[in-house]
């Protein structure tokens, strides 16, 4: 299946899920008053930049479409989040917990994503130009046609990575780990089975 059509499906897919509808301001004064658990919230398409979320916990939640640039995320629960083509550039997503979540086409350029667990994440055709990805957890992500041109995977664990027709011009991957990795050219790589 295509990359796109791929996460496009995934997409419509999550639709069907029971989620609970929320603006950005309702979201902003309910996290300044103290909560943190906004699983399965629905935000698609809304403007949340440059918000402090630290901590928040939008597990499983929609964020489709939605503008996230330079948004604090530190520590943050978003796994099995919907981020399907939403714009994270520049955020701060250290730490961070995406695993499984669909991040296809979504645009993380020079985002610091460093310690974060993206396991099983989709990041098909995501762009990652200038990320920060030392020491992340990237093993069964999905990074077909992915841009990681400039990126920083210093000690990254791309165990069972998909990296088909990634482009990876520039990127560090010094002390990365490798084993059942698919590189951009088709082959595969087993440095550290």
């Amino acid at each position: 299946m295509d990359c796109h059509l791929d996460c496009h499906y995934k997409s419509e897919i999550f639709n069907w899920v029971k989620a609970i509808a929320m603006n950005t301001e309702e979201l902003k004064q309910r996290y300044q008053s103290g909560e943190r658990n906004f699983s399965q919230t629905h935000l698609n398409q809304t403007n949340l930049q440059r918000l402090k979320l630290g901590a928040v916990d939008l597990s499983r939640a929609s964020l489709v479409k939605s503008n996230l640039q330079k948004v604090n995320l530190e520590d943050a629960n978003l796994d099995g989040v919907n981020l399907y083509r939403a714009n994270l550039s520049k955020s701060r997503l250290q730490r961070v917990n995406l695993n499984k979540a669909i991040l296809g086409g979504a645009n993380l350029s020079e985002a610091n994503l460093h310690r974060a667990s993206l396991i099983q994440a989709d990041l098909c055709a995501a762009n990652l130009s200038k990320a920060v990805l030392n020491h992340a957890q990237l093993s069964g992500a999905d990074l077909r046609k992915a841009n990681l041109s400039h990126a920083r995977l210093s000690w990254a664990n791309l165990r069972k990575v998909n990296l088909h027709q990634a482009q990876l011009e520039g990127a560090d991957l010094s002390d990365a780990k490798f084993c059942n990795t698919i590189m951009p050219d088709g082959s595969l790589r087993n440095d550290d089975c």
